[in-house]
This record gives structure tokens, C-alpha cells and sequence, in this order.
């Protein structure tokens, strides 16, 4: 490993990774909440306005930053992106398909239940802001919708991020030992402000994922759990509209 990329992995402190992994999310929660809110007069769906989010404040954002870090370093983006092992095909599946099951299993069985475990607590969020509360047979530009969520939601979202928080913050939290996947997994959970009541789910299935690329270091696992937990979601939720 270069020895300029091996010393920049320990340049981040907890405070500074935690402002890089949040800062992207408060972009996407300004960008969703103007495109989405009725005093702007734009009134999209909650939904159709954190895919545009995605589209102008997740990408260029993360994107961003990577540039910055790289243009600081005298490198290329592809140069500051860790975890670039390659695992044979074969070895690839059960990293796949464990944290898949699991991650999936969560979402399925357990977040239908943390909304009641938080209450009232987020009751001070409008309802035109709250995914749940949608009604998908009801939205104004349901097919662009659809098509937005298959192409930014189920790939290139994920993928961005996953090469922002797992190729690239998380091998900068070394000093976090053990305890650094979880870490970012908190992080990443957090970082969807715009669905704060989903947290637990959001963590609980999320860290085996990054502890699997922490493991074995190749970042490829993590790219195709998450982009196949997403297009399914997609997928399930196209399927629901068009019965």
C-alpha cells in the first residue's frame, strides 16, 4: 500500500468524521424539504423529493468531497478509496447474502415497530414530510417517481455512498478499532434525517454490512447488498402501485 494512502487513513479524528458523514445528510434534508414543502409552492411528494436530493445533493456532494480530500492529497478519487481487495466470485456470496437476509429480515419484522417505540417524539414533523404517511396510488408523477427511484435509489445512490462512508470514511476510523464499523453505521443511519424514525432498524441492519467490508476489505460486498436491498425495495413498492 502507498505509504502517503496508509497515513491518510489515520487522519480522522471521531469529531471530523462524524461532521463529513452528516454534512452530506443536512443537504439532502434542506434539498428535500424545499422541493417537498408547501409554502415553497413546489409541494412534490416527500418521496420524488429526496430522489431529487439524491440527484442534486447526495452525488455532487459526495463526490465533492472526495474531490477535495484528493485534489488535497495530490491524488485522484479512485486513490483515496480504500478497501479495493479483490475476493474471488465464489467467496463473495455468503458476505453477500448473510448481511442481505439480515439486513432485509430487520426492515421486514422489526421497522413496522419502532415507529410506535419512539411515540410522540417526532410528532413535531409536518405529515407532507413523512415517508409513511404516503399514499403512492394518490402521487402526481407517479412513473418519473418510479423510474428516478429504480435508476437513483437502487444504484447510483447506494453506490455513491458506499464508496463515501465505506470506502472512504470508514478506513479513516482506525483508531476506533473494533468498534469503527459500528461507529459509522451510527453515523450512516443518522445521516437520513429525513427519517429519523428508523434509527434502530436502520443500524441494526446496516452494521453487519459495514463490518463485512471491514473484514474483508472489499468494498464490492457492501455496493451489491446495499444497491440489491434498495431496487428491491423498489421493486416491491412498483409492484404494489401497479396491482
Amino acid at each position: 500500500m502507498d505509504k502517503s494512502v496508509e497515513n491518510d487513513e489515520k487522519n480522522l479524528s471521531l469529531p471530523m468524521a462524524t461532521f463529513l458523514g452528516l454534512f452530506p445528510g443536512v443537504i439532502i434534508l434542506l434539498i428535500a424539504f424545499i422541493f417537498s414543502s408547501p409554502m415553497f409552492g413546489i409541494n412534490f411528494s416527500i418521496y420524488l423529493s429526496i430522489l431529487l436530493a439524491i440527484v442534486l445533493g447526495l452525488i455532487p456532494v459526495e463526490l465533492g468531497v472526495l474531490k477535495y480530500f484528493a485534489w488535497k492529497n495530490n491524488k485522484k478519487i479512485k486513490d483515496i478509496i480504500l478497501y479495493k481487495e479483490k475476493m474471488p466470485a465464489k467467496k463473495m456470496i455468503l458476505p453477500i447474502v448473510i448481511p442481505f437476509v439480515f439486513a432485509l429480515a430487520v426492515f421486514m419484522l422489526f421497522a413496522p415497530f419502532e415507529l410506535k417505540l419512539w411515540g410522540s417524539l417526532f410528532d413535531f414533523i409536518p405529515d407532507w414530510f413523512k415517508l409513511y404517511k404516503i399514499n403512492f396510488n394518490e402521487l402526481k408523477y407517479l412513473k418519473i417517481t418510479l423510474v428516478l427511484a429504480l435508476i437513483f435509489n437502487g444504484f447510483l445512490g447506494p453506490i455513491v455512498e458506499e464508496i463515501y462512508f465505506r470506502g472512504f470514511l470508514l478506513p479513516r476510523m482506525k483508531n476506533l478499532g473494533i468498534f469503527a464499523p459500528f461507529v459509522n453505521s451510527i453515523i450512516f443511519s443518522v445521516y437520513h434525517f429525513f427519517s429519523p424514525w428508523e434509527n434502530i432498524s436502520r443500524i441494526i441492519a446496516i452494521s453487519p454490512i459495514a463490518y463485512t467490508v471491514w473484514k474483508h476489505k472489499d468494498l464490492r460486498l457492501d455496493i451489491i447488498t446495499h444497491c440489491s436491498l434498495n431496487t428491491l425495495s423498489v421493486i416491491g413498492l412498483i409492484i404494489s402501485v401497479i396491482k
